[in-house]
């Protein structure tokens, strides 16, 4: 079942993979495309070309999750028709640097099928530790971007700490 508001195909072709997000890339599904990424990596994937065409948004922990995972994963990213609002969000947090972009009119062969990804919904840590991490990554990316995130980064920081402590000290019932 997919999570609500976003959907993810991928086809495979060799070494590429084709990923097609659609609707809104956010923070609650960005562990789930992390999860996706990292299985194309242990499939001997390369390169992944990201299909945004029908993506509505990009926030702040999805580009930062992505900025991650082209440091990480060990695969190129091409985004591929990204419309103009994504394409301004990554080069304000450093993220577009670190991509290439591909346009219908450079594309000179068919891409494979895709197949939609059955998406487990994350747990609220789950969400929590990939946003917290997609954060510090985009604030270790660009200088500019401490300012813009220092306040999410302590505030999920301590939601992961107090997530964490109940998880090991829970309350007793009376």
């Amino acid at each position: 079942m997919p999570l609500p508001g976003c959907s993810i195909s991928v086809g495979l072709d060799g070494p590429q993979a084709y990923v097609r997000l659609e609707g809104r890339a956010a923070a609650e599904s960005a562990p789930a495309f992390e999860k996706v990424v990292v299985r194309l990596k242990e499939e001997g994937v390369r390169n992944v070309v990201l299909d945004l065409s029908r993506a509505l948004m990009m926030d702040s922990g999805f580009s930062g999750t992505l900025s991650r995972l082209v440091g990480s994963a060990g695969a190129t990213f091409t985004l591929y028709e990204a419309p103009r609002r994504i394409i301004d969000a990554l080069e304000d947090h450093g993220v577009l640097d670190q991509v290439s972009l591909l346009t219908a009119d450079l594309v000179h062969e068919s891409f494979p099928k895709t197949d939609e990804v059955a998406l487990e919904a994350a747990s609220k840590a789950e969400v929590l530790n990939c946003c917290l991490d997609a954060h510090r990554t985009l604030m270790a990316l660009k200088p500019e971007n401490v300012a813009k995130f220092e306040a999410v980064e302590r505030f999920l920081s301590r939601e992961s700490e107090k997530l964490r402590d109940s998880a090991t000290n829970p309350t007793p019932s009376i």
